[in-house]
């Protein structure tokens, strides 16, 4: 007789069996009360529409739309009420951002061009920030990121974003200085775009790889942070990284 076994009582989470049975590739799991007996088994095919509606919550959780797979379902006002919160924290997102560009109008008006790299600034940030949030909060949910060894977690994202941040940030800086070699002081423009691209990404991928952890130990579902609230916090410091660069560069030249 097998004594040492895999099990679950009543009251686990529907989540937690889904995680058991893809870790050990059970085809079922007994169900045993406070007392051992058995009570049931779960089999593979109950947990197979378990990991597909928890993955769609978490997806749906991660775009902002709620939690509700059947949001399609749902009246114009009832998903114009789910939805509303959430956009409305990347609205004061950008109402921030807004101030932010508003308030170093003066060297926008000396130096034009700063203006336009503003989107590949915070389109690089948003995009890795993305990958990494979507990264960790699937990891956790999966159980292959291990919550005990945090830091090592976020260095990894941090290193991933280090690295992709000196390609990207010398490949734009190197067009910035043979496409405006004419105009003046084209190589700060350049290191001043390299070094923003360089800096954003890796905030991104330490904002993106630390928020969904820390609302993990609060008990609070990661899946949540991966949209409004990562990217904004990303657009909005990227952005202000990128005119504190531009502003110490420029003043030094």
């Amino acid at each position: 007789m097998e004594r040492d076994f895999v099990f679950v009582s009543p009251e686990t989470d529907q989540e937690e069996v889904a995680q058991l049975v893809t870790e050990y590739n059970y085809l079922a799991l007994p169900v045993l009360n406070s007392g051992n007996v058995i009570e049931g088994i779960i089999t593979v095919d109950d947990v197979i529409d378990v990991i597909r509606e928890e993955a769609t919550e978490d997806m749906l959780k991660m775009a902002g739309a709620g939690e509700d797979e059947d949001i399609l379902l749902k009246s114009t006002l009832e998903s114009v009420k789910t939805r509303f919160p959430w956009l409305l924290a990347s609205w004061l997102g950008g109402v921030c951002a807004l101030w932010i560009i508003g308030s170093y109008e003066t060297m926008l008006q000396q130096t034009v061009l700063l203006a336009a790299f503003i989107p590949v600034i915070m389109g690089m940030g948003g995009n890795v920030g993305t990958q990494t949030s979507t990264i960790i909060v699937r990891g956790i949910a999966t159980g292959h990121v291990n919550i005990v060894e945090i830091s090592s977690v976020i260095m990894k994202e941090v290193s991933i974003g280090v690295i992709m941040g000196v390609i990207y940030g010398l490949l734009l800086g190197l067009l910035t200085y043979v496409q405006y070699s004419q105009i003046g002081a084209p190589l700060m423009l350049a290191l001043t775009v390299g070094l923003s691209v360089l800096f954003s990404m890796f905030i991104a991928c330490l904002v993106a790889s630390f928020i969904p952890i820390f609302l993990y130990k609060l008990d609070f579902d990661p899946a949540i942070s991966t949209g409004p609230f990562v990217t904004t916090a990303i657009d909005i410091i990227g952005v202000l990284g990128y005119f504190i660069i531009a502003q110490n560069l420029f003043s030094t030249s």
